[in-house]
């Protein structure tokens, strides 16, 4: 199919409603598990190509920062050599003689001579009768490691078994290595992940092992995030809720405390356990006698009870051993995220990240932990010690000694050269990302018709804050009327009092919602100043 040269007719950046739903195919097609995938990815800007082959065949290639990872021909999916490079188990694997590769520049049909036998720890027939017509496989040779090929059943294996060796064609090669789709998509763009991926291949598990051991790890990810969240937020309730904080929103709950116990460098992620939601989650725990949940007719969920005689609340691993620190202490809801810059590029760049890409702090540590397995630079005698190559000694050109580093000092040098932004996440009703510093609360006095003056409060819900709570306290404590106004260029929603209340809402917010003053803005000018 890419053997000549292809013509791409458009390029398409995919929303995100798109590039879900090309995960979810990708994932169905090949069984890869959705952890697997976003790995893979790690939040890549997905891209479609429309391309037209020397034969007027009109291909749809999907992209990762412009590298090729999946083509779509006539409503199916296949593979790019990349892809099948990283995850080999996610198709069946066929043998064929040492001229494969020869064979290909030739001709892309392959014929039932061509085949011997398929991959298999007992090698049995009936794996490749097993294979119905039209099936996805890929292609290597008897001597070499490397997967070669992609190609697609024309024939099922039963048919093929039984024949004699002839010239008869079983199979179509869609892509192969060499072609113009591998050259311009794949080895173009990352030539060096390219050859060292061809460096260090090995064999793939095969097609049974590979699929049944990645079911056990999807099962043990997801047992495993439900009891670490399980475990942060019985310690959340345990130590951090008190008697005076209830009722208490299910969404500050999560945000505030129960993210606070999280271990460093762990992410906890209530999407990938088994509850998927937060509310499933609490009237789990309200079923076992833990809390009592409740979900107003307004739609706020709430926790309004602890219960701490139950017997969970007695678990030895509940105990807090963390440095006692204020509990209310606020700490606005974000996350520290680092910008990839030129002359960090050789590193990140073997792991498909290019300058402007954001990487969390825990990705920094991943990526450059494998680059350093990837180079042997670690310190036979002392582990924690890097032996520095060509390429770090460049980044760390500011150091006296550029011979070796510290694991930590490294990545703390690594990520002082990145450029630092942070994203504030916005409480759960919202369900949008700020990509930016986080901005101030912002508090305002304006007039209305008929000279009345009103109090407008921005940027609650960056904070955490619930504006319907906050609204209805304001109107309580004030005796004024408060409306909540959508302001469409706005990421959150603003709060609206009767009247001047600057000094009320600032009382308010450092006192019972413990905000530093640092992050609130427009109080200024009203606060009394002391007399000389």
């Amino acid at each position: 199919m890419f053997k000549n040269e292809f013509r791409v007719k458009s390029s398409t950046p995919l929303k995100g409603a798109e590039q879900k739903k090309l995960k979810s195919t990708v994932c169905k097609c090949f069984n890869l598990s959705n952890e697997a995938l976003d790995e893979f990815l790690n939040h890549k800007q997905l891209t479609l190509l429309k391309a037209i082959t020397i034969s007027n065949d009109i291909v749809k290639i999907f992209c990762a920062q412009d590298v090729a990872i999946v083509f779509e021909f006539k409503g199916k999916y296949y593979p790019t050599l990349f892809m099948i490079w990283t995850f080999p188990q996610i198709l069946p694997r066929l043998k064929s003689d040492n001229n494969l590769y020869s064979k290909l520049k030739t001709s892309t049909d392959l014929t039932v001579k061509d085949l011997n036998s398929i991959t298999h720890e007992i090698n049995n027939d009936h794996v490749l009768t097993s294979l119905p017509v039209d099936q996805c496989v890929s292609l290597c040779t008897n001597s070499c490691q490397k997967i070669l090929g992609i190609g697609n059943l024309i024939m099922d294996g039963n048919s093929i078994k039984e024949q004699e060796p002839n010239r008869n064609k079983c199979l179509k090669v869609m892509h192969y290595y060499g072609d113009e789709l591998y050259k311009s998509h794949i080895l173009q763009i990352i030539p060096d992940v390219i050859s060292s991926m061809e460096r260090e291949f090995v064999n793939a598990p095969e097609i049974n092992n590979g699929l049944q051991i990645q079911s056990e790890d999807n099962q043990t990810i997801v047992e495993k995030m439900d009891e670490l969240f399980m475990t942060c937020s019985l310690k959340a309730l345990k130590h951090s809720i008190t008697k005076e904080m209830l009722p208490i929103l299910a969404s500050t709950f999560y945000k505030k405390y129960v993210m606070s116990f999280c271990p460093e460098g762990i992410e906890l992620d209530i999407k990938k356990t088994s509850f998927k939601k937060l509310s499933t989650f609490l009237q789990l725990l309200d079923k076992e006698g833990i809390i009592k949940f409740n979900i107003g007719s307004n739609g706020i969920a709430e926790i309004v009870r602890i219960i701490h005689t139950n017997s969970r609340f007695q678990d030895a691993n509940l105990e807090d051993n963390t440095e006692k620190e204020n509990v209310d202490q606020f700490s606005p809801p974000v996350k520290e995220i680092y910008v990839v810059t030129p002359g960090l590029h050789p590193i990140f760049s073997e792991f498909l990240c290019r300058k402007g890409d954001e990487l969390s702090v825990s990705s920094i540590r991943r990526y450059v932990t494998e680059y350093i397995k990837k180079h042997e630079l670690q310190d036979s005698t002392n582990p924690s010690m890097v032996n520095t190559n060509d390429v770090l000694k460049k980044i760390l050109s500011q150091r006296k000694d550029k011979s070796s580093i510290s694991f930590k000092e490294l990545i703390e040098e690594i990520t002082k050269l990145m450029h630092r932004t942070e994203i504030a996440v916005l409480n759960t009703e919202t369900k949008k990302n700020l990509k930016k510093k986080i901005n101030n609360i912002e508090m305002t006095v304006n007039n209305r018709s008929g000279n009345k003056k009103v109090t407008l409060v921005n940027n609650l819900e960056l904070y955490g804050i619930d504006v319907i709570k906050f609204s209805k306290e304001c109107q309580h404590g004030v005796a004024a009327s408060t409306t909540i106004n959508d302001i469409p260029s706005a990421q959150n929603r603003q709060v609206q009092i009767q009247g001047s209340q600057i000094l009320f809402v600032y009382k308010l917010l450092t006192d019972q919602y413990k905000i530093p003053v640092k992050f609130i803005r427009g109080h200024e000018n009203y606060l009394k100043k002391p007399k000389k």
